[in-house]
């Protein structure tokens, strides 16, 4: 059977077994392969070891086929920056920790671009600086198949949405792991270390976050909302009012009930909360 033609036929079988799956009464979570069928996605390889080269190549025509057109599978900055250059490509698949020139060096001379990066790397210590540089998205090596496969269909999908809001999304879906958050404000997007936060404060439906140095963020959404996005291992809740990052708790006054933090400033703790936080630390 020709190769194109298994293809279609495997797009098909999965359309009749969502639809089938949906009329049991179950929802299908699998993503609408049949929707994907086209245009083919025009890439770049870039990596200075040829082994991970032809690894990566192979996994996604493996989880796409016939998906991809492979441009060029490039060794270093050198040679990535022409072949951009000559073919166009949509998407950029670009390792950071490589010799003499690394991944950011190439996006350095090419600061206006139409083209996606995802950054293949073995350090995740470079998640902030990848953020920094628009990266769609940031993937560590071993690369794992089903995380790429999730990385491929968000980028398919944001072809179809606002691209604003896209790479906004994008930028947020990042970041799980890393201990950072994202905060939509009036200025912008913030990312934000776990560790700079100090507290959150309720006012209605915003939320003022406090960070070190006693720079403050407001957002627009409610305390609940914004604490869901926060670890529960790391942050409490002891008012109505206040979440607190537990770190940063430099003694807890049961008679007057409220926290001194750190940074000498005094938070209400209410008496719902109280056990909550007499739990957490005894």
């Amino acid at each position: 059977m020709p190769k194109r033609t298994a293809v279609v036929g495997f797009l098909h079988l999965t359309t009749i077994i969502r639809h089938w799956y949906n009329n049991q009464g179950f929802h299908w979570i699998f993503p609408d392969f049949e929707h994907y069928s086209a245009p083919m996605i025009k890439a770049i390889l870039v990596d200075d070891e040829r082994h991970a080269l032809e690894s990566l190549k192979m996994l996604l025509e493996r989880l796409f086929p016939e998906k991809f057109e492979f441009l060029a599978l490039c060794n270093s900055v050198d040679q990535a920056i022409p072949a951009i250059q000559k073919f166009n490509p949509d998407l950029v698949f670009l390792d950071i920790q490589m010799p003499q020139k690394n991944g950011f060096a190439l996006l350095e001379v090419m600061p206006q671009r139409d083209f996606e990066v995802i950054f293949t790397t073995a350090y995740q210590d470079h998640a902030i600086s990848a953020f920094k540089h628009a990266a769609f998205d940031y993937l560590l090596k071993p690369i794992d198949s089903l995380e790429l496969q999730k990385t491929i269909i968000r980028y398919l999908e944001s072809k179809k949405a606002d691209p604003v809001l896209s790479k906004l999304e994008s930028l947020a879906n990042q970041l799980d792991g890393l201990e950072i958050v994202a905060f939509s404000t009036m200025e912008g997007l913030e990312f934000v270390h776990f560790n700079e936060i100090l507290y959150l404060k309720a006012d209605r439906n915003y939320t003022t976050v406090f960070l070190e140095g006693g720079r403050p963020l407001l957002i627009s959404k409610a305390i609940g909302q914004v604490e869901a996005k926060l670890p529960d291992n790391l942050f409490i809740r002891v008012h109505q009012s206040y979440t607190v990052n537990v770190s940063k708790i430099q003694r807890y006054d049961k008679v007057e009930n409220f926290l001194v933090l750190k940074s000498g400033e005094k938070l209400s703790v209410s008496v719902r909360k109280n056990t909550n936080l007499t739990k957490r630390f005894v």
